[in-house]
């Protein structure tokens, strides 16, 4: 890769230097037409020069085949989910429906303390709790489908987002693709090239949105499974295995069941990848650019992750509380508040009551019960968790790649 690259710049170098020769001082005949022919042909070679590093560097993006896209993303899917399972058990703890009471129930919930020091108080009293119950080891409680659902889920997806940039990339769409960035071989900017194809913010914006929410639709079935695995509504031989889990929510709630809070995930999901893509290809170009290390250094990605998880979780975070509700909640109950909600709005037709409703009910019910403090729980778990997360697998993925193409060209 690199050493196309290399010798285009010699190449363009050197027609520099014969464009530089003056032809007046030349007297033979034959140096003046070699030197005109130089000079004539010289811009046409530069641009050829030009469109050969630029076709370089795009063919080398492409270049990655497949298996090492879905390898690379599945290992990072895996890593993240045997590190950090227990955040997101203790995250859907702290969300799943509060009990609330005047005195501590053992999961910490205190009436309604939203404040700081009551969320941390609640946060160590479910910790507590958790492994009083069930030891250290119930903190991993869910880690089946998390992995059944993360490593293939992470792998799609890193995959999917890959080859949809690449396409947009490639096709020069208006608007989504920019024209190629040639990285300079001196000064800013010199390090590792990122692997990924460049978009423009509305492109990240766009492709992270798509991949995501398509990834999050094959697999919804699987993430009902995860949340109940990890609820305390659910008691921990509820389910012998994820096979098991998936077969009982079908005869019991049907289709629909298995994509119970699919909206909520969508709504969460789609403006999550979007806003993490364009944040994070942000702040890699940027940090590559004033570090000098590039925007492809593995530093420099997983500080792209952290910054991005952490900022893209921020504005999404109530949708999440939405979702975890959802599915730790017994389809029945859900029912009964959907077909409230619908009679309130005066929609009390099957047909109208909706998932659409069902959102609107519960978010209604939080509101008036528990005050908007309710879609700020679980944040700060969340928050860590996805940026730890994001670092970790984006750190993994696009080292992955790059170590790759080493290989390859070693």
């Amino acid at each position: 890769m690199w050493s196309s690259i290399n010798v285009g710049s010699c190449s363009a170098q050197m027609l520099s230097y014969c464009d530089s020769t003056p032809v007046a001082t030349l007297t033979s005949a034959r140096s003046s037409s070699t030197s005109s022919h130089a000079t004539l042909n010289a811009p046409s070679s530069s641009s050829s020069v030009s469109s050969t590093r630029s076709e370089a560097k795009v063919t080398s993006k492409a270049s990655i085949p497949p298996y090492a896209t879905l390898i690379s993303g599945g290992a990072s899917g895996l890593a993240s989910c045997l590190l950090l399972q227990p955040l997101d058990l203790l995250k859907t703890r702290m969300q799943q429906s509060p009990r609330l009471r005047s005195a501590d129930d053992g999961n910490g919930t205190r009436g309604r303390d939203w404040s700081a020091t009551g969320r941390t108080r609640r946060l160590v009293g479910v910790a507590r709790n958790v492994v009083n119950e069930e030891g250290v080891k119930g903190l991993w409680r869910g880690t089946g489908p998390t992995v059944v659902r993360n490593v293939p889920g992470v792998a799609l997806y890193f995959y999917s987002v890959t080859e949809l940039r690449r396409f947009l990339s490639n096709a020069n769409v208006p608007i989504l693709s920019v024209a190629p960035q040639i990285t300079s071989s001196t000064g800013k900017g010199k390090g590792k090239e990122s692997t990924m194809a460049s978009l423009s913010a509305i492109g990240n914006l766009t492709t992270g949105a798509a991949a995501r929410t398509a990834i999050g639709f094959v697999l919804c079935p699987v993430t009902v499974v995860k949340a109940r695995f990890e609820s305390s509504n659910f008691a921990p031989t509820a389910y012998k295995s994820i096979s098991s889990a998936l077969v009982h929510i079908y005869k019991t709630d049907g289709v629909r069941g298995l994509f119970q809070g699919f909206t909520a995930t969508a709504l969460r999901d789609a403006p999550y990848a979007g806003l993490y893509m364009a944040c994070y290809e942000s702040c890699k170009h940027w940090l590559g650019s004033v570090s000098d290390r590039g925007s492809g250094s593995t530093r420099v990605v997983m500080a792209s992750g952290l910054i991005a998880g952490t900022t893209a979780t921020l504005l999404t975070h109530p949708f999440d509380i939405l979702k975890t509700r959802l599915q730790t909640t017994p389809r029945s109950a859900i029912s009964v508040k959907a077909n409230a909600s619908a009679v309130a709005l005066g929609t009390n037709t099957a047909s109208q009551r909706s998932a659409s409703t069902t959102l609107i009910s519960l978010t209604r019910e939080m509101l008036s019960k528990e005050g908007a403090g309710a879609f700020l729980d679980g944040l700060g778990l969340r928050c860590a968790r996805k940026a730890a997360s994001s670092a970790i697998g984006w750190g993994i993925f696009e080292y992955g790649r790059n170590a790759w193409l080493r290989l390859r060209h070693a």
